[in-house]
């Protein structure tokens, strides 16, 4: 069961991170660099680790987006 959330949780957040990448490309920003603005500017408090790097990955969010934002 856990394996299926797991999957489940992969592709949700591979459909946000692609349009979320391709919404930043079509107002030629970089999307990393986007997103961390957002956060900076509408998150209060912290990004909290620890993070599931391989599946963030997998699901096209690299680390290199929260990276810099994570406590």
């Amino acid at each position: 069961m856990l394996e299926r959330i797991l999957d489940d949780e992969i592709a949700h957040v591979r459909f946000g991170s692609t349009h979320f990448i391709a919404l930043a490309e079509s107002r030629g920003e970089s999307a990393e660099s986007f997103w961390k603005m957002l956060v900076a500017r509408r998150f209060q408090g912290a990004v909290k680790p620890p993070f599931n790097d391989s599946a963030r990955l997998s699901a096209g969010l690299p680390r290199s987006f929260y990276s810099g934002v994570a406590c």
